[in-house]
């Protein structure tokens, strides 16, 4: 069996584990696959796959690659998830219009670099053990810690309020649409993610999801160049 990395382009409203789970219906029984970060269900774009033990055992190597995201999100209203699926938990009072000029100026100010993000509650973190999503989802009460990610480029792609989109390059752990959140408070309104798509890690590009295996020698090659 040929072992390597298989590039998916991951569609909407299944989660990386169903992908995982289809896929290892195409493989011997006992083929060990892996993953390189997850996607929410709502997302779509590049989720890769290793496949094979010698595949799985790169996996450090690839949570230390950058990451490039786009995000349609929209201002004025606010969700419990932080992205489209939620419930609204607040909205804008006033009619509060940014201009891209203070948009561009704000992301400058405090989104590029290294940055403090606390992670929303519905996410995969763990609590004594338990997901917070499932905690969210019971309504339990709880915080979780601000954690350091790193933003290399954040970009504003277009805008025509109330609707904006975005391109941003950033570590590993980076939640999109908290970026998004935080972005929409920091403008004195609320926004939230509408569509989020993942085109990039590291040298691996959305393009490249045709279905075929890449070895794994040809993947160490690519990772240390």
């Amino acid at each position: 069996m040929i072992e390597g990395i298989l590039l998916i382009d991951k569609p909407k409203g299944i989660t990386s584990y169903d992908v995982i789970r289809k896929t290892k219906k195409d493989y011997p029984k006992g083929t060990k696959i892996g993953h390189t970060g997850t996607l929410d269900p709502f997302a779509t774009g590049l989720l890769i796959l290793l496949i094979g033990r010698s595949a799985t055992k790169l996996m450090d190597k690839f949570h230390k690659l950058k990451k490039r995201y786009v995000v349609d999100a929209e201002f004025g209203f606010e969700t419990d998830t932080q992205d489209v699926t939620g419930k609204i938990v607040a909205q804008a009072d006033d009619e509060i219009v940014p201009k891209k000029k203070d948009i561009e100026s704000m992301i400058k100010e405090s989104f590029l670099g290294m940055i403090k993000q606390v992670p929303p509650n519905y996410s995969a973190k763990k609590i004594d053990g338990k997901r917070a999503y499932n905690l969210a989802r019971s309504g339990e009460k709880f915080d979780l810690e601000a954690k350091n990610v790193e933003i290399f480029e954040f970009k504003v792609m277009d805008y025509q309020f109330p609707n904006i989109k975005l391109e941003i390059l950033c570590s590993t752990g980076t939640y999109i649409r908290t970026l998004v959140k935080d972005l929409g408070r920091e403008l004195g309104t609320y926004a939230t993610a509408i569509e989020l798509r993942r085109v990039q890690i590291g040298r691996f590009r959305i393009e490249d999801a045709n279905g075929s295996i890449i070895e794994v020698d040809k993947v160490l090659k690519m990772l240390n160049e």
